[in-house]
């Protein structure tokens, strides 16, 4: 043994499995109790994907199908640590059979399926063990979703008690110690009639897909199912499927060609002239045939309920009864030319309905092993985030989306409700739409950047994938406000059916205690937690860190919860030394089947490029959009909008700040930065001087504005800086340089230090003396003292270097620049506008 090489393990990224931690061990012996039904060599590394380490590369293999499995309790005898087996209590599982399994990652419910085959792996060249044969004693399974495993942002529906859906196309491979119990999935009408019904008991009447509902007869189904996976167990998995082929809310996308290369290569040369031949022989039908026809396109057409649903299971009596898709050569077609659709299919999971013409079935002997099916190559496909991926999604057909950005002037519904209960004063009503915290249904100077938001995210929704949005922009450009109204649009399209359903998770790196937090927040969505009902989570970030890395990665022990949409806003606060947090949620997006969609929203447009390591960057991917700050014209937009929809329902003409006033403010501010927030604040406090609670309130001028402003430029912060000697403004504007530089706010005090002698050597005169260690350490201590910075405490801090410490500002980093530049004049703003 010492001799066998020893084999690199082989990645199970998108694979689907279940813990291999035995849930109940030593309580119960699994027992295969009946004849195999089929035993071929072991197919890799499907039917290993848990053992690699148990198996050679080069190991032979044989795999063992069989129809069922005893599950026997051990019970404990007299002697120490002895068992026995009893028979008395036996359990039978067999396929077909509806299985509840623990620890679904969706929901703090377990999970249902329904198994559709059993096998065991074996050596063929060594004996194994009792525990390695029951180790490797594997059942194939199809999920069934439950109500709390579905999107939250999803069509609204009346759901029944104890309802739960099958899945189109969600299976698993699990080892057989995983099944917890059984569990009975009934039909609508026997769910009723039962007098007592348990946690055990559900009823199945639809199939589910991304938002789309079909008719679906359960039992049926499953006896169908049952009965194929019997007679050919190797092909069990495709018979469970289902394919959901009407989806009347979503645009019509042509079909592609239905024969395929392997199948054109299986017909023979007599039976394509044949089709041929039959082909231009067929005569146009009839006009009772055609009235046929209308009338049987017209009642589906009015059929305002579920999507029909078409089987997989392929018998060796029935050809193709089983699809209830049209068959194309009845169309008389040749098999290429498009056949009649609904308004969205699915891709091909069903072999019945996949077909576009009968064809005689080839006979086989019964006895004989049943052939392999010819697999074709498979091909590498592009990453979400490639060149060659967006290429991909520019290039084909856009998918009309309605826009809805709102109107052109307008508040939300909590404003216009605010609004209601203040007395009809246009001041009033001015000072609360002109607040920062007031969203308006409308984003004036924003319709651009909305569109590419939201057709960016529909169109990885679309293909079912994940992808990374990187959005950048000076602070107050709106990038948060226009995120907000893309996924308010985004809810409502998925409540109408017109995108596929997801769930949003908003992550702001302000209002986290550390970075790693946003672990939690986002474990809390992908598990199915509601904190709103039961409080947060209590798991740690590296518990948290692991479990949402093994569900991203295929580990899943639960059908998938659908598209997760998260909103990574303040992203420079999120940003570490080791940058291991915004690699992590970076990374999941790219992996296949996450259907992870990560926004993440940053101030510095050159974030990446300046901080982030190159692994970081390649998996953010090249989706980037860039928001210019607001010019003069948008900004009066924005101010009039507001002060238009404050007085709605007032028999008042004109607002309270005149044109020539707003247009002042609005120039002011799009000369410095075009920040939305400081004209809303300088206009507001514009209104507020104006405003006279005991008698009539004047109409604001260009001196009302220019005083505010003048006023604000006088604020403790400005009037602090004005105060402070020249070396502390020095390390002040250090600091500032070197957070803009690293893109974080914690900077270490080393760093501070040597920026400080660079900005010296550009603003300090000839006369001065440059600062050196000692001085600049009694300056800091200094801007502590005047809660300027803050500085790292704490034993951690103390074991450090006195240049590893952390500090960070204290004060808002835009007002520090302004009034830098302001006091320190052109030179020091030259300086500071060039970081």
């Amino acid at each position: 043994m010492s001799g066998t090489p020893i084999t690199p393990r082989r990645s199970r990224r998108g694979q689907h499995f279940v813990s291999s931690e035995k849930l109940t061990s030593g309580k119960f012996r699994d027992l295969w109790t009946d004849e195999p039904l089929l035993t071929r060599p072991t197919q890799r590394p499907k039917e290993t994907q848990d053992q690699d380490d148990d198996f050679n590369e080069e190991e032979d293999l044989r795999t063992t199908f069989y129809p069922s499995f005893t599950r026997r309790p051990l019970r404990r005898t007299m002697g120490k640590g002895k068992t026995r087996d009893s028979d008395d209590d036996d359990i039978r599982f067999e396929i077909g059979d509806t299985i509840i399994i623990n620890g679904g990652n969706r929901s703090a419910n377990d999970s249902v399926a329904a198994i559709t085959a059993f096998w065991q792996v074996e050596s063929v060249e060594k004996d194994m063990t009792q525990d390695e044969l029951e180790f490797n004693m594997k059942a194939q399974i199809h999920w069934f979703i439950r109500q709390n495993q579905r999107p939250t942002n999803s069509a609204p529906r009346d759901d029944l008690e104890g309802e739960i859906f099958y899945s189109t196309n969600q299976s698993a491979i699990i080892p057989l110690y995983s099944i917890q119990e059984k569990c009975k999935v009934v039909e609508p009408d026997d769910y009723d009639s039962m007098a007592l019904r348990d946690r055990r008991t559900f009823m199945c009447r639809n199939v589910y897909h991304q938002g789309i509902y079909g008719d679906f007869n359960w039992s049926a189904h499953a006896e169908t199912a049952k009965n194929a996976s019997l007679r050919n167990p190797e092909d069990s998995q495709h018979f469970w499927l289902c394919e959901i082929t009407s989806r009347p809310t979503k645009k019509k996308i042509q079909p592609r060609a239905r024969k395929t290369a392997q199948r054109r290569r299986q017909d023979s040369d007599e039976e394509r002239n044949k089709t041929k031949r039959n082909t231009r022989s067929k005569q146009a039908p009839s006009d009772t045939e055609s009235d046929d026809v209308a009338e049987a396109e017209s009642d589906q057409s009015d059929d305002s309920g579920d999507a029909s649903v078409s089987g997989s299971v392929l018998n060796d009596e029935e050809d193709d009864d089983h699809s209830l898709e049209p068959d194309s050569s009845e169309d008389g077609g040749d098999g290429t030319e498009e056949e009649p659709m609904s308004d969205v299919e699915y891709g091909r999971t069903s072999r019945a309905s996949s077909r576009t013409g009968k064809r005689k079935r080839t006979t086989r002997d019964a006895v004989s092993t049943p052939r392999r099916k010819r697999v074709k190559p498979t091909r590498a496909l592009p990453t979400p985030n490639s060149k060659a991926a967006l290429v991909k999604r520019k290039s084909s057909a856009k998918k009309k989306v309605r826009l809805n950005r709102g109107d052109v002037i307008g508040s939300t519904q909590a404003d216009r409700q605010a609004l209601m209960k203040l007395p009809k004063d246009p001041h009033l009503r001015a000072m609360h739409l002109l607040h920062v915290a007031a969203r308006p249904d409308a984003l004036p100077g924003r319709d651009q950047e909305f569109d590419e938001v939201l057709l960016s995210i529909v169109r990885v929704l679309e293909e079912e994938s994940g992808g990374c949005i990187y959005i950048s922009g000076v602070p107050g450009t709106g990038k948060t406000a226009t995120v907000h109204a893309v996924v308010k649009e985004l809810k409502r399209m998925a409540a109408n059916n017109e995108t596929n359903p997801f769930t949003y998770v908003e992550i702001n790196g302000l209002r986290l205690p550390e970075p790693s937090a946003a672990y939690a927040v986002l474990w809390e969505a992908v598990s199915g937690h509601d904190a709103s009902k039961e409080g947060h989570l209590k798991i740690s970030p590296k518990e948290a860190l692991k479990r949402l890395d093994r569900y991203f990665n295929g580990g899943r022990s639960g059908p998938t919860g659908g598209a997760f949409v998260v909103l990574m806003d303040e992203l420079d606060q999120l940003v570490t030394a080791k940058q291991d947090v915004v690699y992590n949620f970076f990374n999941w997006p790219n992996l296949p089947q996450s259907k992870l969609v990560v926004i993440a929203v940053s101030n510095t447009h050159d974030l990446p490029e300046r901080v982030m390591t190159g692994k970081v960057r390649s998996r953010l991917g090249m989706e980037k959009i860039q928001f210019q700050p607001y010019s003069r014209e948008q900004l009066v937009n924005i101010v009039n909008s507001r002060l238009t929809a404050s007085r709605e329902g007032l028999d008042i003409d004109t607002n309270v700040m005149s044109m020539d006033a707003v247009t002042f403010a609005s120039a002011r501010v799009a000369a410095v930065n075009g920040d939305a927030r400081r004209v809303l604040d300088i206009s507001r406090r514009a209104v507020e001087l104006a405003y006279n609670p005991e008698g009539k309130s004047t109409i604001i001028g260009m001196q009302d504005v220019a005083s505010v402003i003048k006023a604000m430029q006088n604020s403790p912060t400005a009037a602090y800086l004005k105060e402070c000697s020249f070396v502390e403004r020095l390390v002040l504007a250090a600091l500032l340089k070197c957070m803009k530089r690293e893109g974080i706010n914690e900077i270490k005090w080393g760093n501070v230090m040597h920026q400080s002698a660079i900005l010296f050597d550009q603003l300090g005169d000839a006369d001065m003396t440059k600062p050196n260690q000692d001085r600049l350490r009694f300056v800091l201590k200094s801007l502590i003292a005047s809660k300027a910075v803050i500085a790292e405490t704490g034993l951690a801090a103390e074991r450090k270097l006195v240049s590893d410490r952390l500090l960070i500002l204290n004060l808002e980093s835009g007002e520090v620049t302004r009034a830098l530049c302001d006091v320190g004049g052109d030179k020091w703003a030259n300086l500071m506008g060039a970081s």
